[in-house]
């Protein structure tokens, strides 16, 4: 996919004229190409002509950064939303290739062609690495079944917005995605009332693993947590104390990450959780 990218200057001054036409219509909208003109002269004091302010606008129409409505301009959405999808795969790439290759978060590495092993040094730095990498694979792909076998959910406790945001827009993909969790609290029964409420499977069922699981795509990835840190979770959550359970998740520790890219591994763990559902 290729598209035309206009970044405004929105803490700044705006450099030229499409620059000024994106920023006025982000906060100001739908406008009228005479509209535009007196607007820019009156907030921004530039001495455009109006012969330019329309020829930026209508170049900007012709890139699809603007629509037309009854001779009013705004901003495409259609135009932020692949704005937006190219800078969530710049971000994921670029974070995943630095955790992967800098000493925060990662306390060692080892790798091949099909396994990569990692060594991080909080339950958070684990997740956020796994967030990321999940992400990039996932919005490259379409109607995949995304499987969690996890000992504690308690990320829509932090993350609530960017939770609803993530999931839904892997089900708008047409990604279904099963969580079986063997936390019973009652934190954690809000997190399964959430998901559950955007279309997320979820099951509270008990199971003795040693390790967190997770497949999507041809990855299965294994996380194992160090069991005083499970049980302090475990405490945490019952007594519904959630800054206790900050300091614990941000608790320096060695969280290993066992990354394999195995379809037929993948595809029967994927297999074995959906049969719960």
């Amino acid at each position: 996919m290729s598209f035309n990218i206009v970044v405004p200057e929105l803490m700044g001054r705006p450099k030229n004229t499409k620059d000024i036409v994106i920023t006025l219509l982000t906060y100001e909208w739908p406008l009228t190409l005479k509209q535009i003109y007196n607007s820019i002269k009156k907030q921004y004091s530039y001495s455009l002509t109006y012969q330019a302010v329309y020829k930026a606008v209508k170049e900007l129409c012709e890139k699809k950064s603007l629509i037309e409505k009854n001779k009013k301009y705004e901003i495409n959405i259609d135009w932020i939303k692949k704005l937006q999808s190219f800078t969530d795969i710049v971000e994921t790439n670029y974070y995943a290739k630095e955790k992967l290759h800098s000493i925060a978060g990662i306390k060692e590495s080892k790798s091949n062609q099909d396994m990569t092993i990692l060594n991080f040094e909080t339950i958070f730095d684990a997740e956020k690495y796994l967030y990321y990498l999940m992400k990039t694979e996932l919005f490259k792909t379409k109607n995949k079944e995304v499987c969690y076998q996890v000992t504690h959910e308690w990320k829509p406790i932090f993350y609530l917005r960017a939770e609803y945001n993530y999931y839904t827009r892997l089900i708008g993909k047409g990604h279904k995605i099963y969580f079986v969790s063997s936390g019973s609290s009652y934190l954690e029964g809000l997190s399964k009332n959430f998901y559950e409420s955007i279309g997320v499977h979820f099951k509270i069922s008990e199971f003795n693993q040693v390790q967190d699981n997770i497949a999507f795509n041809d990855f299965f990835i294994q996380t194992f947590i160090p069991d005083e840190l499970k049980k302090e979770m475990k405490l945490n959550l019952k007594n519904k104390d959630v800054l206790k359970l900050l300091k614990t998740l941000n608790k320096h520790s060695s969280i290993k990450m066992i990354i394999n890219k195995d379809k037929h591994l993948a595809d029967e763990f994927k297999k074995q959780i959906v049969s719960q559902f």
